[in-house]
């Protein structure tokens, strides 16, 4: 389908009422509209107005899911804060993390890597006007009903403990956030270890059956979606990692280190245990 740009914004429809919305800063965001209200997954970044963006897109009253905590899947947050009105949800496993991230979002935009690298987006912003609605919480078996349109919440631990996918059978699509997709962080300290991520992938390749998926949008890579059948090799690939026969190979990168494993065009960055080889 067409993609239009909307300054840092690139956004294409992906389904009937659905839209792609990618941020110059490599996280993407979907909006899905139904016929009484809209459900934003995930804010990105939100370096700018997502709220007047997405106006330009419905005038339906508009919901945000965020599929877990981190910065760049909530931060965008702050542009539909309401007052308290409760139109932000978050899976309770992972709200004190976005507490942790709202919280410091003034000293966070003070250090230097982050004035150098949004020093455009940041400019003479005060801290003090940026407000981060609360989130409500959301778990496996809630629905979010957008009237003619019911996204569907299901858990998938192991990026970080509260992260989530939404099913959308209607549309034959999911949206995996940062739980399904080709390069899998498993080694940050709010992770969980592979066993629970391996977990996690059977169970939702299960309810993507179920649900008769056909396409998985993740909250990252401007490229076209996945598959249901691309999580055949994840799931044998982590069999082989939590088996302990899959060799790793040291990395580094700016968050931290631990094992890479590759598995055809599928990654998973694992924390550097012992008990896993090298």
């Amino acid at each position: 389908m067409v993609e239009i740009q909307q300054g840092i914004y690139s956004i294409e429809e992906i389904a009937e009422g659905a839209y792609k919305i990618y941020e110059q800063r490599a996280a993407t965001m979907y909006l899905v509209c139904g016929r009484e209200r809209a459900c934003l997954i995930d804010t990105a970044f939100g370096l700018r107005d997502l709220k007047a963006l997405t106006g330009r897109l419905t005038d339906l009253p508009v919901a945000v899911v965020n599929t877990h905590g981190h910065e760049d899947h909530v931060l965008g947050n702050q542009w539909f804060y309401d007052g308290g009105a409760g139109s932000v949800f978050l899976h309770e496993a992972d709200q004190p993390l976005y507490e942790e991230i709202t919280t410091g979002f003034a000293e966070m935009i003070e250090t230097p890597w982050v004035k150098a690298q949004y020093a455009e987006f940041i400019g003479d912003l005060d801290p003090s006007s940026v407000h981060f609605p609360p989130a409500k919480a959301i778990r496996e078996g809630d629905a979010i009903d957008l009237g003619g349109k019911t996204l569907e919440i299901v858990e998938m631990p192991g990026h970080t403990a509260g992260s989530v996918i939404l099913l959308d059978r209607q549309a034959k699509i999911c949206y995996s956030g940062d739980a399904i997709l080709e390069h899998v962080w498993l080694f940050l300290e709010e992770s969980l270890p592979p066993d629970v991520y391996l977990r996690s992938l059977r169970h939702a390749r299960e309810a993507l059956i179920d649900a008769g998926i056909e396409r998985i949008y993740s909250g990252h890579y401007h490229d076209k979606p996945l598959v249901p059948a691309q999580m055949d090799p994840m799931i044998s690939g982590m069999e082989s990692i939590v088996a302990g026969r899959a060799v790793g190979e040291a990395f580094t990168n700016m968050v931290g280190s631990g094992l890479q494993y590759t598995f055809g065009d599928w990654e998973v960055l694992c924390c550097g245990h012992t008990d896993l080889p090298v």
